[in-house]
């Protein structure tokens, strides 16, 4: 199904946008940000205007990224999680790491704020299923064999559902539900599957249980099925490691420096005007989070 669009956590220093990630990770993270933010710039000639505004701009820029990632994780850590129970936040922790694993350049997805940002969405209108259809027949899928519904009779049963479509079930109950119901079922597989809670096993035996979900292999899932869970937890694992900061995600716009995404920067911040052209040295354009553009631009957006 796809979505739209803190206990404390902290935020290491390799978040800056100093880090450098190794050359492989930086390369399939930008494969990733392909389908996702989908934007890329080439340059061959810098036309040398504006530089003293580029200058100054580029030193408000640096001030508000070091005052609004320590905001953020401030943020996130006075606020807390809103809806994620003491139970479901170290699973939901551990999940993040073990899809956006951590290396010695960079933080993986619980540092980088993904846990804040699917306990944010959970507390939202994607956890209450808004602008969602939820009425019924609630039949699932892949069932062979004669169905009624609603009186009509289907011989051949239900269409089964497309890999990474969505769900393969209509629920008659919201995704806050679906969650705290597939976190209850991966925690007591994993302990009966392999010994132990999800967030004290190793990073490779929490990766096969991720990797058994998507095979569909627990059979002691009795609420979403352990596919169609993997896929919503990757998708929002995904979501929250790209998302906009304002969104506690995507701390200190890690994922945007690694794929060197500019975010909400279109040259706007430089005075109104697109002075960069196609460059033989092009001009790195520092990522823009909402926040900052905001402020940039006096509070009017």
């Amino acid at each position: 199904m796809t979505t739209s669009d803190g206990t404390t956590t902290s935020t290491s220093s390799t978040t800056t946008s100093s880090s450098v990630p190794n050359p492989s990770r930086r390369q399939f993270l930008k494969y990733t940000a392909v389908g996702i933010a989908g934007a890329a710039v080439a340059s061959a000639i810098e036309i040398p205007i504006f530089e003293s505004q580029l200058s100054s701009k580029n030193s408000q820029i640096s001030n508000l990224n070091s005052q609004l990632s320590t905001s953020q994780a401030t943020l996130n850590q006075v606020q807390g999680y809103l809806t994620l129970s003491p139970a479901e936040r170290p699973i939901v922790e551990a999940i993040a790491d073990t899809i956006i694993p951590p290396d010695s350049n960079v933080v993986g997805g619980k540092d980088a704020g993904v846990p804040y940002f699917i306990d944010g969405m959970l507390a939202g209108s994607y956890g209450k299923n808004g602008n969602m259809y939820m009425q019924g027949p609630f039949i699932p899928s892949n069932l062979t064999g004669p169905v009624t519904v609603n009186g009509v009779t289907y011989t051949g049963g239900t269409v089964p559902a497309r890999i990474e479509s969505g769900m393969y079930y209509q629920y008659a109950s919201n995704l806050r539900e679906f969650w705290r119901l597939g976190l209850q079922f991966l925690e007591a597989y994993s302990n009966s599957a392999y010994g132990g809670n999800f967030e004290s096993l190793p990073a490779n035996v929490q990766t096969q249980i991720l990797t058994d979900l998507y095979n569909n292999k627990p059979t002691n899932f009795t609420g979403p099925m352990p596919q169609e869970f993997f896929f919503e937890i990757y998708d929002m694992v995904i979501a929250g490691w790209f998302t906009d900061p304002l969104y506690k995600g995507n701390i200190n716009k890690v994922s945007w420096y690694l794929t060197a995404f500019s975010g909400t920067n279109q040259g706007a911040a430089y005075g109104g005007t697109a002075k960069l052209m196609v460059a033989i040295n092009p001009t790195v354009v520092p990522p823009l989070s909402l926040s900052e553009y905001q402020r940039l631009m006096g509070g009017n957006m």
